[in-house]
């Protein structure tokens, strides 16, 4: 193959649960109990009944069950609608480098192929945990985005050594699973401009898909092709021009203890991340400004927030769709000036006129001072001025959830509680979190019953 694959699938073959670090399993069931809330916020949602519906034509005796229900389908089929409702909100964990990702979005492969197998607790922890020192070690590597190409491509690297390291793949079958997943399926960033679909919220859920089809070939000695990272027409290349950083795999290859899944955010807020410090920052003002007295609103940001979210895609300042309110800036702060805490109900009202009105008060600015702080900061600096001569400003650097301004587990159950509370009765999700606290001592198969509505 090439070194890539060997190093990523050496370390795969190699990292078992006594190798990774007991903060780093603390951290795994916190993205479990994560990725559960979000996901069973978005239980009812259209796009999520479509592909539960879609899948149900594919029933199978010895498959993978859809989360919250019993019913068996094939993993990869399973894995999409997991990985799609874990997605669909856009309230599951980020990281940020020159790369943006959601990396619990593997998630939803482990699950699927982890109650495939018959997977323990301590299998599908050592699972996520490689699963995520690949996929967020990428990000550190190279920009997609700048170049078209959607970030959902470098999940999908560790959607395969979590999906191999539950089928039990050697190092061989490993480097096979990576290379058809990687050649054969790239994702444009063409998901996430202008008006955005359904889809926007499924593209990680198909990258995933895509990986546990590619793991269960080579599981069966389907060959992948030559070189898949590093040929002449391969992954860097093509999706890359060439710029990736291959020193960011020195930890992989040095077969260090997986911990990159602690340099990760939970959102506090159901919006695009880059978005998340905009929210505290309005929240702040809110206290001091009434609507009805703003004159102009500046909102003063980065150069990954302002491309991603910001004002160059008309469709941004005139939101249709939730998909595209919740990367919105713009809508986004104006909705919490409107209503505070932003919550998933709010996308019921994307047209409320009061934030459209407000909106048309907004102007976003570059900073080239903030951007210098990106990533290690995510600095949002808004201000209000007042149709009295009054001007007030907040700045945020680190919204709640970054490791710099951590949620507690405390914290992060009652996210669980409060989005789950519709669809999961009171003794269903005490169950589920006394599993996912304690997963080490249970199975997939006793998580996934736990969690059936």
């Amino acid at each position: 193959m090439d070194r890539v694959t060997k190093i990523l699938a050496e370390y795969t073959s190699a990292v078992d649960y006594s190798k990774v670090p007991l903060e780093t399993r603390h951290e795994v069931k916190r993205r479990i109990i994560d990725s559960m809330a979000v996901a069973f916020a978005a239980y009812n949602a259209e796009p999520v009944a479509i592909a539960r519906r879609v899948a149900s034509k594919f029933a199978t005796s010895r498959g993978a069950r859809l989360l919250g229900t019993r019913y068996e389908t094939t993993p990869d089929w399973a894995t999409f609608v997991n990985g799609l409702m874990i997605r669909y909100h856009d309230y599951n964990d980020t990281y940020l480098s020159k790369e943006p990702l959601h990396p619990s979005d593997l998630i939803g492969a482990a699950l699927a192929v982890g109650d495939y197998v018959g997977a323990e607790g301590t299998d599908l922890i050592t699972a996520v945990a490689i699963g995520y020192e690949a996929s967020v070690t990428f990000c550190d590597g190279g920009t997609l985005r700048k170049r078209g190409w959607d970030h959902v491509n470098f999940l999908g690297i560790g959607s395969v050594l979590a999906a191999a390291k539950l089928l039990r793949l050697d190092a061989v079958k490993t480097q096979h699973a990576l290379a058809i997943y990687a050649v054969p399926h790239a994702a444009m960033r063409q998901t996430r401009v202008g008006e955005l679909s359904m889809w926007k919220g499924a593209a990680a859920a198909n990258s995933s898909r895509n990986a546990v089809f590619a793991t269960l070939l080579a599981q069966e000695g389907y060959t992948g092709p030559f070189k898949p990272f590093e040929g002449e027409m391969a992954f860097f290349k093509q999706l890359l021009h060439g710029d990736f950083d291959l020193g960011v795999l020195k930890s992989i290859e040095e077969g260090r203890p997986p911990r990159r899944i602690l340099d990760t955010y939970i959102k506090p807020y159901p919006v695009e991340y880059h978005a998340q410090t905009a929210v505290e920052a309005a929240l702040k003002l809110r206290e001091k400004v009434r609507v009805e007295e703003v004159e102009k609103i500046r909102i003063d940001t980065y150069e990954a927030a302002y491309t991603i979210i910001g004002p160059k895609d008309p469709e941004k300042w005139d939101p249709h769709t939730k998909e595209t309110a919740d990367h919105s800036i713009m809508w986004i702060t104006a909705a919490a000036f409107i209503w505070g805490p932003i919550k998933i109900e709010h996308y019921r009202d994307v047209r409320n006129p009061a934030v459209l009105s407000l909106m048309k008060k907004i102007e976003v600015n570059l900073d080239p001072e903030l951007d210098k702080l990106y990533p290690q900061a995510f600095p949002t600096v808004i201000t209000v001025y007042t149709k009295g001569g009054g001007k007030y400003t907040e700045r945020v650097d680190y919204a709640k959830g970054h490791p710099k301004n951590p949620m507690t587990d405390a914290e992060l159950e009652d996210k669980f509680n409060t989005l789950t509370r519709d669809v999961l009765p009171e003794e269903a999700r005490r169950k589920a979190l006394e599993i996912m606290w304690r997963l080490e001592d249970y199975s997939a198969a006793d998580l996934l019953e736990a969690l059936v509505t």
